[in-house]
């Protein structure tokens, strides 16, 4: 049997000492086999209210008459009165959601929620490239590849679209070219890129430049290819035609009441259009699983979360909730959907859950919360603990604490988290090379 080094650490029951000591080890490479998993990283942009979703207190001991003591002011009767003053607890969850997570509370058993982040940032590019990226930012210029474009280059071209990418940004830095990202604006705009042009009903101008293509000779191919530049052009080419071809398309056209599959979709998101709902977005995440289009998916589910003013009282909880039902559709989804190598999609697919930043547990001056260096995130279905909490953030002022790395509880003896281990660790579970990470996973955040 092959020990490695955080197994023999972990046996001698070092805990955090051994922990440090093997990050400050060389990174290894494929700590496990290649899982062929799929990945969806979710994006809540402009920084979420943790206090209403991942992160939230008893108001029946976080009260105002305390607020000098915890420095946390929870304000949830300035919500809406369609949600709920308490946390949400369901029989048997681990776990303690906001107020506006009731229906993606109901997945509790292929959850982990990570409290307690360093972000490290209260700046929204920093903060957003970061997590995209899993590596400190360079100034506000994003560091190394997005975290699919690694996946998929260890993993190889398998799919047809191997890393779809809907209006979150994207980095490809020394990456082969099939890893970039494709980046759409929603469903319409990726069946608008898999159309056959303006004369699709002839496919006239596709055909006369496919026979220009194949009578065509290069000059003195062996000398320019060399490095396998055209190859990878002609791969390219005919990759794309075929991908065309296939009429893919269909599965991402959410206007066609036509299609029964369709309707159905629309129905279950609420879709009723193909852009920038929360909705559309996770349809589109899950259509591109199902149907084996893409093995990388990162989406925007929710926006307009920079809530300094009072208009946090209902955009952050509104705004919030219709991304977490969005998401909880798309885990129900996955739950059900028979994958090809067996059991069901959610057994093959990891959920990162992420926004740039967390905002401050007291308001301001104008009923808004800013900015806060501390974060959450949740990851959700294959290598991941399930039904977990993960860290946590101080019950004065929350701030990050530092937890045991093997359990995941608070120690303050041991490490901090951030996104740089977050995404080692849901890489190295999926057996990925965590190298350019200059990090290992942390084995509580691993399941």
């Amino acid at each position: 049997m092959t020990i490695d080094r955080r197994f023999f650490l972990k046996s001698l029951g070092l805990s955090a000492g051994a922990f440090m000591l093997d990050s400050a080890l060389p990174r290894r490479a494929n700590a496990a086999a290649l899982t062929n998993r799929s990945y969806v990283f979710a994006y809540f942009s402009g920084g979420w209210d943790t206090l209403l979703s991942l992160d939230p207190r008893d108001p029946n001991v976080f009260t105002d008459a305390r607020v000098g003591a915890t420095k946390i002011e929870l304000a949830w009767d300035l919500l809406p009165a369609a949600y709920p003053r308490t946390m949400i607890q369901p029989s048997g969850s681990n776990i303690n959601f906001g107020p506006v997570m009731q229906n993606m509370s109901a997945h509790y058993d292929q959850i982990a929620v990570v409290r307690g982040l360093n972000m490290n940032t209260v700046t929204h590019d920093v903060g957003r490239r970061y997590f995209i990226t899993g590596m400190t930012p360079r100034g506000v210029r994003a560091a190394g590849s997005s975290v699919g474009t690694r996946i998929v280059t260890q993993q190889g071209d398998l799919k047809p679209l191997p890393h779809l990418v809907s209006r979150v940004e994207s980095y490809n830095e020394g990456d082969p070219t099939y890893s970039t990202g494709l980046a759409v604006n929603g469903a319409g705009d990726l069946v608008t890129s898999l159309q056959d042009g303006r004369d699709a009903p002839t496919g006239a101008t596709r055909t006369r430049l496919d026979a220009y293509r194949a009578a065509h000779a290069d000059c003195d191919p062996s000398a320019l290819d060399k490095k396998g530049f055209l190859t990878l052009i002609r791969s390219t080419q005919t990759k794309a035609r075929d991908l065309v071809a296939s009429g893919v398309a269909r599965h991402f056209q959410f206007t066609n009441l036509a299609d029964p599959e369709i309707v159905a979709l629309r129905t279950r998101y609420g879709i009723t259009n193909t852009a920038t709902t929360s909705g559309s977005q996770a349809a589109l995440a899950f259509q591109a699983l199902k149907h084996g289009v893409a093995q990388c998916v990162s989406i925007e589910l929710a926006n307009q979360l920079d809530t300094h003013d009072a208009q946090w009282a209902t955009e952050q909880p509104d705004n919030q909730a219709e991304g977490w039902n969005a998401l909880a559709q798309l885990v129900a989804d996955l739950k059900a959907e028979p994958h090809p190598d067996g059991g069901t999609h959610i057994e093959h697919t990891t959920i990162v859950v992420f926004s740039e930043f967390g905002r401050t547990p007291m308001l301001n001056t104008r009923n808004g919360r800013d900015h806060s260096l501390t974060g959450a995130c949740m990851l959700i279905g294959a290598g991941v603990p399930k039904n977990k909490v993960i860290g946590a953030s101080s019950d004065v002022a929350m701030n990050p604490r530092k937890i045991n790395p093997l359990t995941g509880v608070p120690d303050d003896t041991g490490i901090e988290l951030n996104p740089n281990l977050v995404i080692a660790s849901v890489m190295e579970s999926g057996g990925y090379d965590t190298f350019r990470l200059r990090n290992n996973g942390v084995p509580c955040l691993m399941g």
